[in-house]
């Protein structure tokens, strides 16, 4: 118990709670929650049975640096009431530690629902763990959507696995969300998280980003891309004789994440080849002509899709961020 005791300690010190909001819990009792959860943590993590390397390579990284004073809690009772309300912050730009932010909710479930608050934790210290390990990467593409997409699908998979692997085996009754994304890994490769969550495909995010770092030229790295939008443009009209909603989805979301990240992607390129940091505002997808003229295709086709499929992902959305 002597880790769990300098933890906490130090996990007095470097709260910042937010101004409080008379409608809630005081400061001290959401204080003395987290402090509780933090250790609770520990001993879950600790007693399993099971094991799992990655998750044990992430958490004991990341509880390592909380005794060392390099990542903070912070409590923010002005975050989101769902399962959105903890989050990882690097702070790189502030000058400040990283801290990983714990929304009160999870704080108000914690005494039903302690599994999503554990499940959750992990999915931050995944986050925490790619940042002091990769930090240069990690803060160049926090904002860019392709690298963002990645970075949450590693996050749900070490997630998956700490539920698999720690959760279960020492018998925790796991929430409905801890449920579809267990369910998900391992059926789908976190195909419909990442669908819901980042409005994106993961499979063509695989595939652009095997693209993307290749050794091959710009323009054959150009003419994949441009393949892949004319095969998607030949399968189209096969879109209606979908019947399962699921799978139309899925099929729907390889066209939104072309036409939607295909500038970006580009741009990656580009100044992976140049290795200098690139004028956003010079860069233009019309100097690939062929590649510009697929996207433009894909993008007048789609249009008739879209309210569909933007209704869906508001809806699912919605539902799995308070599906407790």
């Amino acid at each position: 118990m002597k880790r769990i005791t300098i933890i906490l300690s130090l996990l007095v010190f470097q709260f910042c709670v937010s101004q409080q909001n008379k409608t809630q819990k005081p400061q001290k009792q959401y204080e003395f929650i987290l402090r509780s959860a933090i250790s609770n943590f520990e001993i879950v993590f600790k007693s399993s049975p099971k094991k799992n390397d990655l998750v044990e390579q992430k958490v004991k990284f990341i509880m390592e640096q909380a005794i060392k004073g390099e990542i903070v809690f912070t409590i923010d009772i002005n975050a989101n009431n769902d399962l959105s309300a903890m989050g990882f912050n690097d702070y790189y730009n502030e000058n400040r530690k990283p801290a990983i932010i714990i929304g009160t909710y999870f704080l108000d479930q914690y005494e039903k629902n302690p599994s999503v608050f554990y499940s959750a934790l992990v999915h931050e210290f995944t986050h925490a763990y790619d940042y002091f390990n990769s930090q240069q990467y990690f803060v160049f593409y926090k904002n860019n959507r392709i690298v963002k997409a990645l970075f949450e699908a590693d996050a749900y998979a070490i997630e998956s696995l700490f539920i698999e692997n720690y959760l279960l085996p020492q018998q925790f009754k796991i929430t409905k969300f801890e449920t579809f994304l267990l369910e998900d890994f391992k059926n789908t490769n976190l195909s419909k998280i990442i669908l819901i969550n980042q409005i994106a495909s993961i499979h063509l995010l695989h595939n652009f980003l095997q693209i993307r770092d290749s050794k091959e030229s710009i323009e054959n790295k150009t003419n994949a891309l441009n393949a892949i939008g004319e095969n998607l443009l030949e399968k189209f009209n096969s879109i209606p004789e979908i019947k399962d909603n699921e799978l139309k989805m899925e099929v729907l979301s390889f066209y939104i994440t072309y036409i939607s990240m295909m500038d970006q992607l580009v741009y990656d390129i580009e100044q992976k080849e140049s290795n200098t940091i690139l004028d956003t505002e010079k860069f233009s997808l019309q100097n690939y002509k062929k590649l510009y003229q697929t996207k433009q295709s894909i993008s007048e086709k789609i249009k008739m899709y879209e309210p569909e499929f933007q209704e869906y992902i508001i809806k699912e959305n919605a539902r799995i961020r308070i599906e407790i």
